[in-house]
């Protein structure tokens, strides 16, 4: 079984993994939100058993859905749990302990307790993640950070445990690599953006730590100089609003625009010039970043967790300090007048996506990690 609090994250990155598994011959199932997406999981031969956990730390509604998720452990009789996500990962194994689930892997799309967080917040999220350790059987991780925080720190007892992969890959039949010249004229049509002009885009879940304020500022200090560039922020989160209201006082309506939730990512991946994604938010690996390297597009992203281990600085593209808005902007404008260093960033990023991250590459090397935790704790149980 898989879980994670939200379905979403399962029908976004996980079926290819589901898919592989199944053909091995093993039962999979998964735990997560009642929602359209769990219908399109049903839809697509997946069984989808639901909880009702929320995105917050509401300790009556945790303690509940523990229970619940204990019960369907059981009355599935499952013998391998996957736990996904910082909320789904902490309650999924407790409920796993509980129904003496055999084995128990935490999925870590990014350890709760990140670099770049205030020292308090970082020794609580180190806390809990040494506290549920004791209740896993292996962890996989997907950036050098984790991998040694996860080791170094002992988050489990046996630390061969700690299985690194390298992510959940790219389809590279989707996101590619030749310009899409009808592509960018609709994306440009439909935006007003005139031909000719550089488009710069970021994709983010829409909050302070994924640098999208930083964003914006780096976008307003160079329209203040030049209009030749064009800023792309595609996403939904609770900050829309104020970035809105941001935007139209920096004058910026005309350059800067707020997408919100797009289905067509590929496309405007294969529209823009140049990928930015300023995070120090608490990364695994970046998808956005593999996904514009596939389709050849130089990558600005920040010196952090995750961004370090996607973007080869210099030679894929350029890593920046945090929360740091003249670094960005002298990338951008860079990257902006420079053709030949685009393209060249682009080829080596595109060779890099087909070497490391393609999504067959990826999800084979998942189940086998997979299968090594599942061998590895039936052995020390034996």
């Amino acid at each position: 079984m898989h879980l994670a609090r939200a379905t979403l994250m399962m029908c976004q990155f996980l079926v290819p993994v589901i898919e592989a598994q199944k053909k091995k011959g093993h039962y999979v199932c998964v735990c997560g939100s009642d929602d359209p997406d769990a219908q399109r999981l049903r839809a697509s031969g997946i069984d989808v058993f639901c909880h009702h956990l929320q995105r917050s730390l509401n300790p009556f509604a945790i303690v509940r859905e523990i229970f619940r998720i204990k019960k369907i452990l059981i009355e599935q009789r499952i013998d391998v749990i996957i736990c996904h996500t910082p909320l789904g990962g902490g309650v999924g194994r407790i409920a796993a302990r509980l129904a003496k689930t055999p084995t128990v892997i935490y999925f870590a799309h990014g350890i709760t307790c990140a670099p770049g967080q205030n020292r308090l917040k970082w020794l609580f999220w180190y806390g809990i993640e040494k506290l549920l350790g004791k209740l896993t059987d292996a962890i996989l991780v997907m950036n050098s950070y984790d991998e040694r925080l996860c080791k170094d720190h002992h988050f489990i007892k046996n630390t061969n445990k700690v299985l690194r992969v390298p992510g959940m890959g790219v389809n590279l039949d989707k996101f590619q690599f030749e310009s899409d010249i009808a592509a960018g004229d609709q994306i440009e049509k439909e935006l007003h953006i005139p031909e000719g002009k550089k488009i710069l885009l970021s994709i983010a879940y829409l909050i302070p730590q994924k640098g999208v304020f930083v964003f914006l500022d780096a976008a307003r200090e160079i329209c203040a100089r030049r209009d030749d560039m064009y800023f792309l922020l595609a996403g939904k989160g609770p900050f829309m609003e104020k970035l809105q209201a941001q935007s139209r006082e920096y004058k910026l309506e005309k350059y800067f625009k707020l997408l919100g939730w797009r289905n067509d990512i590929h496309k405007l991946m294969r529209a823009a010039d140049i990928f930015v994604l300023p995070t120090w938010y608490f990364e695994g690996l970046p998808v956005s970043i593999l996904e514009a390297m596939a389709c050849g597009k130089p990558v600005i992203a920040t010196r952090h967790r995750g961004c370090e281990d996607a973007v080869l600085d210099d030679r894929t593209g350029f890593l920046v300090p945090v929360k740091q808005v003249g670094p960005l902007v002298e990338k951008m404008e860079l990257l902006a007048d420079d053709q030949s260093l685009r393209e060249k960033f682009g080829r080596h990023g595109r060779k890099r996506i087909e070497k490391e991250f393609e999504i067959k590459y990826c999800t084979d090397k998942i189940l086998t990690a997979i299968e090594k935790a599942t061998v590895f704790s039936d052995k020390d149980k034996a």
